[in-house]
């Protein structure tokens, strides 16, 4: 489910993501519920019994205040890469709330960040991206570009050689389209990299090591089929 996916990728945006779903979608559902057949009185109660469940979770979550593991490792590889000549990272996650932690947690760190989501105006946007390109030496630059999958579309950022997916979309053909943005014709890095970040134990794991790590032997194989793309989409779906 779209919470166990959250969860995977950062148990710190579990609260903010499970809070939004009481503020909006359920009061959206409640009111698509109004009208069917059954009684009010049920459906009070059902909707009351999910929402305490719900903000039982979420009270939970916001306790949380241990050390992320995760974020700790992302933070040495941002390091790692501003020592070298070219110190841009591309990062990718597919929620929102995750971005929002990670901005929030970079704010201290020295490194230039940019945010980019479907919410950001295609102004901004564009701004962004063009910082994003500029050479380091520029006092304008933005050295790491947080990014949803909007970031994603008919974008390239050949001038960038280093790729974080902060977690990993279940569709193999959103991951292939995330690495095309950097993996393309122009890149001049002989070799770019991409780091995986994935929580041991989560479906995000089982779905890596058991789909996702077949896709370069199929493209090395066959040069990526749709086919063999469509039936490791179905198995991943059959995992989740």
């Amino acid at each position: 489910t779209t919470v166990h996916r959250q969860l995977a990728s950062c148990v710190f945006g579990l609260a903010p993501y499970l809070e939004a779903i009481l503020d909006r979608h359920l009061s959206q559902l409640e009111l698509c519920e109004m009208g069917d057949d059954d009684s009010p009185d049920v459906l009070s109660d059902t909707f009351d019994q999910f929402r305490a469940e719900v903000q039982s979770i979420v009270q939970r979550a916001r306790a949380l205040n241990g050390p992320d593991p995760k974020l700790a490792a992302f933070l040495k590889v941002i390091h790692d890469k501003q020592a070298l000549l070219n110190n841009k990272l591309l990062v990718f996650s597919s929620f929102r709330h995750t971005l929002a932690y990670l901005i929030a947690k970079l704010a201290d760190q020295p490194v230039r960040t940019g945010l980019i989501h479907g919410d950001i105006p295609e102004e901004d946007r564009r701004d962004l991206r063009n910082r994003f390109s500029l050479p380091k030496e520029d006092p304008a630059a933005l050295d790491l570009l947080l990014s949803s999958e909007v970031g994603c579309e008919g974008l390239d950022y050949q001038f960038c050689d280093g790729l974080v997916n902060y977690d990993l979309p279940w569709n193999p053909m959103r991951v292939e389209q995330r690495i095309g943005r950097i993996d393309r014709y122009g890149q001049k890095s002989e070799t770019v990299a991409i780091y995986n970040f994935i929580t041991p134990g989560t479906v995000d794991a089982e779905i890596y090591e058991r789909c996702l790590l077949r896709i370069g032997v199929f493209r090395q194989a066959l040069g990526g089929s749709e086919e063999i793309l469509g039936r490791l989409t179905r198995e991943i779906r059959e995992i989740a």
